[in-house]
């Protein structure tokens, strides 16, 4: 059996980036006049469900047991590391135009391209027509593949790109403003991208008691995780 071209996932010399990887466990804090704050680390349930490939998104619930209304801005969220390195939040409507700015999604993933060649084996990707039918998202044991630039002239349907939907971003962000007396607010938080590098953040949560000079901070500590993905 002839087999004219075999490779892998990733090419020569690709790099595999590294993505941060937290305890999703939530960690509570409550001041000392009331206020109970609900973190959650590097957590979202919305779409894009990789939005961890291009920003850090937290969870933060701020609850006022208190008789007094509070008050906060993003100023008052500061992410540090353990370099003592400062990030201040990005506005939900910065994270969506990164997305609307990156490559678009697929529905399937995309592969390095492939000659034309007959063989068995495993290969990444999916393949589709001709007389040897449908074939994947693995196997394929004779034909054409499906990066060849004669069999298939426009790419596969599954191929093509689609927008990467940015109202989750959006509408599930933690805003900003006050918190009455036996009220709550819940939210995400989104950062920049934590550098490879770093192994340990803190998350500060900060917030203003009005008309009253009072200030407090709750600290979050964070060990991070590496992956690659």
């Amino acid at each position: 059996m002839l087999a004219v071209l075999s490779t892998g996932c990733y090419p020569a010399g690709y790099y595999r980036p590294q993505e941060p990887k937290f305890n999703p466990t939530p960690t509570i804090h409550t001041s000392e006049d009331g206020v109970r704050v609900t973190v959650i680390p590097s957590y979202w349930t919305g779409s894009p469900r990789n939005l961890e490939s291009y920003v850090t998104p937290f969870y933060i619930e701020i609850e006022n047991f208190s008789d007094k209304t509070l008050s906060f801005t993003y100023e008052d969220i500061v992410l540090f590391d353990e370099f003592r390195t400062q990030s201040a939040p990005l506005g939900p409507e910065a994270v969506a135009g990164i997305l609307a700015s990156s490559e678009k999604a697929y529905a399937y993933p995309s592969y390095p391209r492939v000659s034309i060649g007959i063989g068995g084996g495993y290969y990444g990707g999916y393949y589709r027509g001709g007389p040897w039918g449908y074939y994947g998202p693995y196997y394929r044991p004779y034909g054409f593949y499906s990066y060849s630039p004669v069999w298939y002239s426009p790419p596969a349907p599954y191929y093509y790109s689609r927008p990467v939907s940015t109202k989750d971003v959006v509408t599930e962000a933690l805003r900003p403003g006050i918190v009455y007396p036996r009220a709550a607010v819940k939210g995400y938080v989104y950062f920049k991208r934590i550098p490879d590098e770093v192994n340990h953040v803190t998350l500060d949560v900060a917030y203003g008691i009005e008309r009253t000079e009072e200030y407090r901070t709750l600290s979050f500590p964070f060990s991070v995780g590496w992956e690659s993905y």
